[in-house]
């Protein structure tokens, strides 16, 4: 390849014959693609455009006999008829020019040998600066495709995907490809995802998935033409937060995907810091009683069968009875936003003077404790509406919303499904309704990746920023509820503990019974305490809704002589340690959220390279080694992919990642 360095490095001044062409006649190529590169090398550094004129094969074995490469500006364009009628004519672009590299197959040797050259331009050749412009030097090769899908997939720009990619290598000029290509090269890798159809590609989607995590599942429900239905999918990360945080669950399906508002189901619910976290997530064609039936025994399936204390959802009849008939366990709730807003509707269409018929209701929803006091206040508002049909409807299920009726359920403070609601709010950040299946599929995962990054920021400025006790002198029970619980679940306890001090008591006849409430007894309630066995029960059985202990509570366990929290009244889902303990999947399988991937492995090894480059860049000694010792990695791992087989895989110690050292046997 000598002689081809040669002609690589003549002089490029314009309309300039190379001296003694005969040499060069006769220079081999093992085959016709291998010539066709070295015709693209030789244009870039020239400056000029290169094509393919001809290529001629073999009618008997259909191989290539002979090809001829020339400049882009080769021949002229064909006159067309309606150029007089053109008011702006497009711009010339061929000039006649006589560059071309004719090559004929030897056949004896198998080789290609040029048999006729000629260098000669007609016009003027391309600038060194503006090679990254020519069309034949355009190439979108596979790392910077990687990366491109990769911005892509993160909900970056193009325009601010390729500054990044420009900076990286040290400016746009270095890159291979402009702006407009990177745009262009989008619709194709969507095209290319798709290829298989909208549910093929979804099933190659989900099959990546459980060959990046074994734990990743998925269900399909088919329809009666064998047609997808109802589609639900669940992450490593869901079984896991599930197993820890799955005590109560919101589930509501108000967001539509696309166009067609094919309904978007989520379950969430709240971790230690009172964060959404989510548990699985479904994509329905309808939203019939027999589609949420299958979709709930299906997300019971793969959470190990394991039933939530509480599901809140959406005030929907078939969804209503299909929660009955799964969750059996479970005490089923209603979204109040969801009654607030049909409250609104129907209300207001009252021709009505009192304009606080909706604080009324709210009220009847919130504030009033006790039933009877509810019964009275509610038939109040009936009085003041003249249709019944909506207010009748929503009584007969007044136990699923009304705060007097939920006093022993166990809903950790949530009334509604707004942390569905935070989550389908996200969702439509930046989202299209021409979206195909496995972009919007991208989109959740973005979406939920932003949910856990927040849950991780919590994890660290908790460990950061200590509890702040409020008491100069504070006393061992809230010393140690700040080292078991999370922050704001600290503050929460803190909160009781203070209304506590304030609190009143008054003795009753049995040991250890007390009334307990603010210094006018106008809200007293009956705490009845233990010593020997350290409880105690509360009348407005705060701690078994919420998990933490009321300020009435804390009063007669101080009364009682008992300073610390006792075990069974620190909730493990509130603390730090709600974590520790592993997860399995339906298979018996650990859990491991993160196995080390492809897309891991290619991010540690990014930035060692990177890190490696920016300090051998400004020395051209340690430039020229680095590059030698690339070539040498590189036909080491070429022989080492070449040797990986589907029978006899390389293996790797993902551990050795981080020593510095990879292992492979």
């Amino acid at each position: 390849m000598e002689e081809e360095a040669n002609i690589a490095h003549q002089d490029s001044n314009t309309k300039t014959l190379m001296p003694s062409l005969a040499p060069y006649v006769g220079m081999e190529f093992r085959n016709s693609d291998e010539a066709w590169s070295f015709w693209i090398s030789y244009g870039a550094q020239k400056g000029f455009e290169v094509r393919k004129r001809y290529t001629n094969k073999s009618q008997s074995d259909g191989k290539v006999t002979s090809c001829r490469f020339v400049c882009a500006n080769e021949g002229h364009r064909r006159q067309d008829k309606r150029d007089h009628l053109t008011k702006r004519r497009r711009a010339e672009t061929r000039t006649g020019c006589q560059v071309h590299m004719s090559l004929k197959m030897d056949r004896k040797k198998g080789n290609f040998e040029v048999s006729e050259l000629v260098l000669e331009h007609n016009h003027i050749v391309y600038l060194p600066q503006t090679l990254h412009l020519m069309v034949s030097q355009k190439k979108i090769s596979d790392i910077p495709a990687f990366e491109i899908e990769t911005a892509d997939d993160a909900g970056i720009e193009p325009k601010a995907a390729h500054e990044l990619a420009s900076h990286q290598v040290g400016g746009s000029l270095n890159l291979s490809y402009t702006v407009q290509d990177h745009t262009n090269y989008l619709p194709t890798k969507r095209q290319r995802g798709m290829a298989y159809g909208q549910a093929g590609s979804m099933l190659k989607y989900f099959q990546e998935k459980i060959a990046e995590n074994p734990s990743f599942q998925y269900a399909l429900q088919m329809d009666c033409e064998e047609q997808i239905a109802n589609i639900f999918w669940v992450d490593a990360k869901m079984i896991m937060d599930y197993a820890h945080f799955g005590d109560v669950v919101s589930f509501d399906t108000t967001f539509g995907t696309d166009k067609e508002s094919r309904p978007f189901g989520v379950f969430v619910g709240f971790n230690h810091f009172r964060e959404t976290v989510v548990f699985g997530a479904a994509l329905m064609y309808d939203e019939t009683f027999e589609s949420f039936k299958w979709l709930f025994e299906t997300f019971l399936k793969a959470h190990n069968g394991q039933q939530p204390k509480t599901i809140y959802t959406d005030q929907d009849s078939a969804m209503g009875k299909a929660v009955a008939e799964v969750f059996v366990e479970a005490w089923h709730g209603l979204c109040t936003f969801d009654i607030m807003q049909n409250a609104v509707k129907h209300l207001h269409e009252e021709k009505n003077e009192d304009t606080n018929i909706l604080s009324d209701f709210s009220a009847c929803m919130f504030e009033y404790v006790d039933m009877a006091e509810f019964e009275h206040k509610f038939d109040i508002i009936r009085k003041k509406v003249s249709k019944q049909t909506w207010l009748d409807g929503i009584y007969k299920l007044k136990e699923k919303w009304a705060e007097c009726y939920m006093k022993h359920v166990f809903t950790l403070g949530m009334r509604r499904t707004q942390s569905n609601e935070s989550l389908t709010n996200d969702l439509k950040i930046h989202f299209k309704s021409d979206f195909d299946i496995i972009e919007f599929f991208i989109h959740f995962e973005r979406v939920v990746q932003g949910k856990r990054d927040n849950e991780l920021n919590s994890e660290f400025d908790s460990r950061r920023n200590l509890p702040k006790i409020c008491m100069r002198r504070p006393p061992p029970i809230l010393v140690q509820a700040s080292k078991l619980y999370t922050p704001i679940i600290f503050e929460a306890f803190q909160g009781e503990y203070e209304k506590s001090l304030a609190a009143c008591t008054k003795a009753l006849e049995g040991n250890n019974e007390y009334l307990v409430g603010d210094f006018t007894f106008k809200e007293e309630y009956e705490v009845i305490g233990d010593p020997s066995k350290q409880t105690v029960v509360c009348s407005c059985r705060q701690f078994d809704r919420t998990g933490i202990l009321c300020a009435h509570a804390l009063k007669v366990l101080d009364l009682m002589n008992i300073k610390l929290l006792p075990p069974q009244y620190v909730l493990k889902r509130w603390t730090w340690e709600a974590w520790i303990g592993t997860a399995q999947d339906n298979q018996g399988r650990n859990i491991a959220e993160n196995p080390m991937d492809a897309m891991l492995r290619y991010k540690y090894m990014s930035r060692k390279f990177l890190n490696l480059a920016h300090q051998a860049a400004n020395f051209p000694e340690c430039t020229v080694l680095v590059d030698r010792a690339l070539d040498i990695l590189g036909k080491q791992i070429e022989d080492k992919v070449n040797g990986c087989t589907s029978t006899d895989p390389c293996t790797v110690h993902t551990d050795d990642l981080f020593t510095g050292e990879l292992v492979f046997w």
